[in-house]
């Protein structure tokens, strides 16, 4: 049995975290934990200032990046993002937008007074047209991850048997999703790689092909993963202190998505 305790999350987020990994179970994903139900029948108990959440104890070890893992890791995506959804229950689920940030969240706060110089002239220089095009998109949808890095999985016997940390799961977009998890997956020395990038998707488009649009914009969907989780460092570590080690952390996925960008510009 493994305990999880948070002091940075109330009951009502940790209670809709765990909403999400029974419904995912219960539309058969193979690859998430499920929580334990406590006697009273909640799925959160608190104690203080801290609540907490029981889940089943898994064997297995976090990878490296690899050419294996990264098609692994896009399996397992491709998996989540293939569901057939109950249309009423999925609705009941909590948006990604409650917990992270996507392509609407990322304009808004480049175009906010708080918004540090260097993350508004970045996402300025990524995109001049305030992503227009990518935001008039209808991009199809369902249950997201939100943070699916190799770091985020457990492997056995050489093979991907769980995914961790569905604390910025929620319903959103999959093609957010899958540029957040290539944007951290798909890395050799802080870089995005090309190979890496190839063989996660030769993993994901196994279980789910991308669509032409989808394809269009994926370069897109890979800065704006970056900009999110830099986006998600600035409120956690800038705005509410929570480590004031980290505080300028943001400004590191801003020089990846600076490197990705020019490497596509050059067309490596």
């Amino acid at each position: 049995m493994l305990l999880k305790i948070s002091n940075d999350k109330n009951q009502l987020q940790l209670t809709e975290e765990q909403n999400i990994l029974l419904y995912i179970n219960q539309r058969n994903y193979p690859y998430s934990l499920k929580p334990f139900t406590l006697l009273s029948g909640e799925l959160v108990y608190h104690l203080g200032p801290y609540f907490g959440v029981l889940y089943p104890f898994v064997k297995g070890i976090p990878p490296g990046p690899s050419d294996y893992t990264c098609k692994e890791v896009g399996l397992a995506l491709a998996s989540l993002h293939s569901l057939v959804h109950d249309p009423v229950a999925l609705n009941n689920l909590r948006p990604h937008e409650s917990v992270g940030f996507g392509a609407a969240e990322i304009l808004r706060y480049s175009e906010s007074a708080s918004c540090p110089a260097d993350y508004r002239e970045a996402f300025q220089y990524f995109f001049p047209d305030n992503l227009q095009a990518f935001l008039e998109t209808a991009f199809e949808k369902g249950i997201i991850h939100g943070d699916l890095y190799y770091d985020n999985t457990l492997f056995d016997n050489n093979s991907l048997s769980t995914v961790l940390d569905f604390e910025q799961a929620g319903r959103g977009e999959y093609l957010l999703d899958l540029g957040i998890s290539l944007s951290g997956t798909c890395l050799e020395k802080g870089r995005i790689i090309t190979p890496l990038v190839n063989s996660y998707l030769e993993g994901y488009e196994a279980i789910r092909p991308l669509s032409s649009t989808e394809l269009k914009f994926l370069d897109h969907a890979i800065i704006l993963g970056l900009l999110s989780i830099s986006l998600w460092r600035i409120k956690r570590f800038k705005e509410r202190n929570l480590n004031p080690l980290m505080e300028n952390s943001y400004q590191d996925l801003l020089v990846r998505a600076m490197n990705y960008y020019q490497m596509k510009q050059l067309g490596k």
